[in-house]
Formats: structure tokens, sequence, C-alpha cells
């Protein structure tokens, strides 16, 4: 049955403003049984049946409102349905004047490739359209062949490395009647969701099927249906618009209850005790680098293999599964509150050292997959790590594990006995394909002695698709992290999932995560974002920005609120986009934030001429703020290990030292037991995982925003300034008979506004309803600094 219907929750399609190619692979796993496809006046339909691939045109814009579904009518009469949402693209005109025999642009809305792209010289300038979503974006101007900030655009923003580019603002249009929709009354066999503004087209889901709600003063009144009874978690998803705005969308997950007679009935999640592991919008990800994490064998320092004379942070430290194992006995992750552990690769890397201009380098971070199919033995055996991820399930954990299917070591028997399975290492120029990071992008190597495959080969795309299904089927992990996820065709990515669903998910009725590590734009994010790929990918861009407002205390709020605001407009209100805090190819967030690394050094070079250390304490507050914002918004939290304490460090490879669980000093301690709070909070606390999201104050120096679901509220409040500030939220925002303050603030509540209080450089979670911090002692909820 799964395999003739639509077998997962539908990803909604953004039509371009021209044409949209829909892939039906994505959706069903045999779209040959689909009889017929419908969309809505205005929208022309071009199917291509031998390749299952259909066209989406926009033939009369004017037919085609904000929101409507692509319904799909199955050979047994059933019909299922995709919503389509109209694009917020515009067309947006750049131009150059200075002097020049060519111009091309280059930024975040087209993922930094320049080819096709060129300005045209008329009316006595450089100029050209793009279509492109209001928001913020990065870029620069390839003139005469050199790469160079837009000379007349004063304005410009940190391009993560070290430097800056120019920044395009695209303001998003104001429309006078904006639409909000909010999740009401839970009831035993109807959910009622309240909308805010005029309200022309809702569309409601239960899974796939549309179901027939209704609408009266200002409510959305939704019968669910009898079928949900037979599943032990299905979904009700909302949509609205009206001729001028769509508003957010809604996910309320259901649960089946029984009443004392027995009897069966379905109704809305709203206790914490409801959610399992297998709830991906539950979860708080901590990415654990196995070697420097624990040695769980302290007999012996480091690997019995490991070679001598190598840097020590370029060699293996002696991390591995056992001591993996035994800090998940120990009750570390149990007390940080962490839902799930994504750990780095760990298929079979070089056992000697690889030398590079010198220097000598060891495969210790795994990503140099020596044998694709067997445990590196320095980190332990098929048996412990079975073993570890028994228990983690065990603890309610999952288990993402890190694929590395882009390229091999040199060594690999694969590429040995298939040399022709490797991209060109030489270029038709005879320039050498290395690091050709956009131009070569499906092609280009990372290091010469580390071959890329050649997916365009069938036989290379089911050799490593399938070697990924027996790392799933022998240890039962949870999910991958997918390594260099731009570098592969998309039919890699369409492959791998199907298998998947057909050989594990579908039919174990288990929902399998897949996260990706894309540097891009969100036009090359959401690609690889949909229903026969991802569920999502680490979101480098929000992560760029809410560094910067969190840094720096007099830069605005503003545009980490834009950023944020176009995240949701790309990929949902209800995302699993990865929220991180750091990661092991980017210097650690905390010695920026104290003041002993600085945007316009090198972090690399600092890294190896001198200790980084947290110099003013100020940056521990800081680190609090990027987890608490990390861990109250839309998408996954993502702890990058010793990112709870705010260990420091460089860039790569300092940034990957040893893990620290012993002698922390007083600061390392507190912000330990903050961060346990805040994860404590996000997974006991369904407003910030299924809650609505909306903004009610964005300043210089705070960010007030509210999420809702049903009776329970969160306003989060930000102040990174250097003092003492005081805000008055409006009742009518709130929501609220009764607040409580996550930090023990006090709070003086009037008939027309909340007030609160707080100490420079912190933040609060005002929230409707009490929690029970069972786990942690609740002596540490107070601003520390």
């Amino acid at each position: 049955m799964y395999k003739t219907k639509i077998n997962s929750l539908a990803t909604p399609i953004t039509l371009d403003l021209k044409l949209t190619q829909v892939v039906l692979c994505d959706y069903v796993l045999q779209p040959e049984t689909i009889q017929s496809i419908l969309a809505c006046d205005g929208i022309e339909i071009w199917e291509n049946r031998k390749s299952h691939i259909i066209a989406l045109k926009i033939a009369d814009s004017d037919k085609v409102p904000p929101v409507s579904t692509l319904d799909l009518t199955f050979i047994d009469g059933e019909v299922q349905s995709i919503v389509l949402i109209k694009s917020k693209k515009i067309v947006h005109s750049v131009r150059f004047f200075g002097m020049a025999h060519s111009v091309q642009i280059a930024g975040d809305f087209n993922s930094w490739n320049p080819k096709g792209y060129e300005l045209e010289f008329k009316d006595n300038c450089w100029q050209r359209d793009l279509e492109i979503e209001p928001g913020n974006y990065s870029y620069q101007l390839i003139v005469n062949g050199e790469w160079i900030n837009d000379p007349s655009n004063g304005e410009v923003i940190e391009n993560g490395y070290g430097g800056y580019n120019s920044l395009l603002r695209v303001p998003f249009t104001r429309v006078q009647d904006e639409l909000f929709i909010e999740p009401l009354k839970d009831l035993e066999q109807n959910i009622v969701v309240t909308f805010h503004g005029t309200m022309t087209k809702h569309v409601v889901l239960w899974e796939n099927t549309k179901i027939q709600a209704k609408t009266n003063n200002k409510t959305i009144v939704i019968p669910i249906p009898e079928a949900a009874k037979k599943q032990n978690r299905s979904f009700i998803r909302v949509f609205a618009c009206n001729e001028n705005a769509i508003s957010n969308d809604l996910l309320i997950p259901l649960a089946t209850h029984t009443k004392a007679n027995g009897e069966k009935f379905n109704a809305a999640v709203v206790s914490r005790m409801q959610l399992t592991r297998d709830d991906k919008e539950a979860q708080v990800m901590y990415f654990a680098l196995l070697d420097r994490f624990y040695n769980g064998s302290p007999s012996r320092q480091t690997p019995d293999n490991a070679e001598t004379g190598i840097h020590a942070k370029l060699n293996f430290h002696g991390g591995n599964i056992k001591g993996l194992h035994q800090k998940l006995k120990e009750g570390y992750f149990k007390k940080l509150g962490i839902n799930s552990i994504w750990i780095s690769p760990i298929e079979q890397n070089p056992t000697a050292a690889v030398e590079k201009n010198g220097q000598k380098y060891t495969g210790y971070h795994g990503y140099w997959p020596l044998d694709s199919y067997n445990i590196d033995t320095r980190f332990g055996t098929d048996k412990q790590f079975q073993a570890f991820i028994h228990d983690a399930h065990q603890e309610g954990i999952n288990v993402i594990l890190d694929y590395v299917a882009n390229h091999v070591y040199e060594k690999n028997q694969i590429i040995l006995e298939h040399p022709d399975w490797s991209t060109p290492l030489i270029l038709p120029d005879g320039s050498k394909n290395i690091a050709r990071w956009e131009t070569e992008r499906f092609t280009t190597w990372f290091e010469e002695f580390l071959p890329t495959l050649d997916f365009s080969k069938p036989e290379v795309l089911e050799k490593m698709t399938t070697i990924a299904l027996e790392w799933v089927h022998k240890f039962n992990i949870d999910g991958f992290r997918h390594d260099a996820t731009k570098h592969i065709q998309n039919e890699f990515w369409r492959t791998l999932t199907r298998k998947i669903k057909e050989e594990y998910s579908l039919p174990l009725n288990k929902r399998f995560f897949q996260i990706g590590e894309t540097f891009g734009g969100r036009e090359m994010l959401k690609s690889y974002v949909n229903s026969g790929m991802h569920d999502g990918q680490f979101s480098f861009n929000l992560y760029y920005e809410a560094r910067s407002a969190f840094l720096y205390e007099n830069l605005h709020f503003e545009k980490l609120a834009t950023c944020l605001r176009q995240e949701l407009l790309s990929f949902g209100y209800n995302h699993l986009m990865g929220n991180i805090s750091g990661n092991h190819d980017l210097p650690r967030f905390i010695s920026y934030a104290g003041e002993d690394l600085w945007m316009n050094q090198n972090a690399e070079h600092e890294g190896w001429a001198r200790h980084i250390t947290v110099k003013n304490p100020i940056g521990y507050s800081k680190l609090l703020l990027l987890h608490a914002f990390n861990c109250t918004i839309p998408g996954i939290p993502v702890i990058y290990y010793g990112d709870e304490i705010g260990m420091p460090g460089g860039g790569d490879p300092d940034n990957r030292r040893p893990m620290k669980f012993t002698e922390l000093n007083s600061h390392e301690e507190s912000t330990l037991a903050q961060v346990q709070n805040l994860v404590y909070m996000r997974t006991h606390y369904l407003p910030l995982i299924y809650g609505t999201f909306e903004f009610l104050r964005v300043e210089q120096q705070i960010l007030i925003y509210k999420r809702v679901y049903f009776d329970a509220v969160a306003v989060v409040v930000f102040n990174k300034s250097n003092i003492e500030r005081t805000v008055q939220i409006p009742t009518t925002a709130m929501r609220m008979d009764i607040a409580f303050s996550f930090q023990k603030n006090a709070l003086k509540m009037t008939p027309n506004y909340v007030e609160v209080t707080l100490p420079a450089m912190s933040f609060d979670i005002i929230h409707s309803q009490p929690l029970e911090f069972s786990t942690i002692n609740e002596d540490t909820i107070s601003h520390i600094f």
C-alpha cells in the first residue's frame, strides 16, 4: 500500500515564476499508480509519463491563489494532495556604473556561481534583472574576471571567513491585510484554529488527504478523521491565505488515546509524555567528533597504531565508541537533555599518515574512507557500536551517523578496482580540478589523495547507496548526516532515500532522519529538502547572522530577523533545518565572543600560532544568547561538542580540541547548567517544538518573539545591551492569565502589559504554563553574570 500512495508528509512545492519541475518519485514510490493529476485554474500541467516528471506552468497568474493544491488521483480512486505555494519572488534590478568589458554577479541567490549571470551594458551602465525572493543576500561582482565588492554599495556583510561581501537588500512587501493562524482548542474529535486578518482560502490536510473544515467567526473547525485512530502518530497541517498574503503554516501531531471503556479516539499531542524519539521535530542534536570526545580505554592514551612524529592537533587522540558509550551510561547526554547524537564518520580511515606541504595528517576525523564497509579499528568494533545504539535507544536517544559518499581515499578498494569511477583530476585546460567548489561543483576533488566519485555512472550510484543501506540494516541507526551534499548529483539522494523508504523506514513504520551539509544560498538548500531527498540542511546562513547579532552589541537585530524570515519563507514554519552552535569547520563562537579572536584575523593561523582562550567572561553570556536563540526558534537545535561549556578554539584543527569533562571553571559550570535548562525547556515545552512563530519587537538591542501551541505560550526576550533593560509586552500579544519566568526574573502583570527587567546581555523565556525541572537543579535557573 505505501508504495502506491504518497508515503510521508508531502513537502509543499513552491511555484516558480515561470516553470516548476516536479519529480513524482519524490512523493510516490510507484508513480505509475497515479491515474490523473489536477491543479487549480491558471496552472498548466505538462507530464512526461516515461520519466514520471511533470512541469507546472503558471499560465494565468490572476487565477492562481497564493495557496492551492496539486491533487493526485490513484487507480483505486483515492485522492491525495500536495500543497502548492505561489512564489514571492520579484524582479529586482542590479546595476554597475564602472568601466569594464565584462561584468557578472554571484551570491547567495545563485549559489555563488556567476556562470549565466552576466550583466548587459545598456543605458550607460551594466545591468541585470534578478528573480529573487525578499530578504538579504551576500554577493560580489566579477569585473573583468576579478571578484570585488560592489563599489556603489556601502553595505557589507561578514562572509564567515574573516572578510566581507556586499549586502543586497530586497525588501519584504508590506501588505495591508496580513494573515496569521494559531491553534486555539484541542477537542476530542475536533481541532479549532483561529485566524487573525482576512482569510479567503485555507487548505487542511490530515497526512496528505484534504479535510473539509468549517469556518466561522475567525475560526476553522477541523474534524479529526476516523482513520487517524489506526495510527499512533499522524499530523494535521493547515495552510491559509488571502488575495495578498500567505499565512504561517501549522503542524499539529495527533496521538491515539484510550478511554476508560476501551474506546479509542484521536486528539492533538498536548504533553511531552506523548512524544517519542520518532518525532523528528522534537530532536535536540549533539555532534560528537568521536576521536576528540572521550577515550573509553584508559590503559592507552592513543590508539595502538597512531603514528608518532605528527603534531598532536593532527593525530588521533583515542576517543572511541567505548568512550561515547561510557558517557551515555554515566548519564551525560540524559542530563544535558539530548535526544539525538550525531557521530562523525566511523568508516575505516588510512592507517598511515598523509603528507601534504611538508606536514603529516591523519584521518582522525573520519572523512577519508579507506574501507567504506567497516568500522575503523581505532574507534571500536561492530559489537561495541551495536551495544551503544541499543542502550541509546533504551534512553530514548537517536543515533545519526555521518556518511561520506562524495569521495574515498585513494587506496580504497572501490577506486582501486574501478579507477574509472572517479571524476577527472585534470581539467581540459591542464589545471587540477581541486577545490573548484562552484565552477566544477559535481566533479571537483577535495584533495589529490581523495578521488571524487562520478555519480553520473549508474554503477557508482548503486554501489554507494547499497553501502549506506548496509550501515542502516546492520546497526539500526536512526538517520544520516550527509557530507558534501551539494557536490553529489540529486539522483544519488533520490535513490538513497527511495531505498531507505522501501527497505527500512516504511516496512518498520519508522521515521528516518536525513540532514545534509551544504554551504550555499537558500535556493540551493531548498533543492535538497523535499519528500524524496533530505529532511533538512544545516543552516549556515542563519548561523552567520546569529553569530554577528550576538557578538556585536550595536548591530541591529533587524538583519537577524530578516534572515529568520527568509528561513521561514523558504522552508516553512515547521521545518527541520539544523540550527547550529558551531561545527568542526568553523572557529568556535566563544573565541570571538570572549575577545581572544577577531573577525579580521585568520582563525586557522591564530589557532596554530597561540593558545586561544576566553579572555572576557562576557563571552559566556553571549554564547548563552546563541544557545537560547537556537532552542526557541523553529528547526532542530544542534550543539557542537564543547559548546555546552564554552570550549574555545580557532580554525580547523584548533576547533577540535579534546572534550573537557572535568576541572571546569565556574563560568563553564554555569554555562553547562544553563544549557541543560534550555535543552530541558526545549524538549518539554510544546510551543518550542510545534508552536507558531511571530516577531513582537525587533530593535537594535532588544528582540522579542512569541510561540503558541493551543493554551501554551512562550515569549522569548533578548537584551544584548551592556546595561539592564526593562521591557513591556502588551497583554494582547501575550495571551496569558498567569506568567512564569524561565530565569526567575520578577514579572509585573497589569491589565495592559507584562513587564520584565532583564540584566545586561541576557535573555528570558516567559511562559504561560509551569515547568517541572525534575532532572536539574532549579537554583541554576537565574542569570549568572
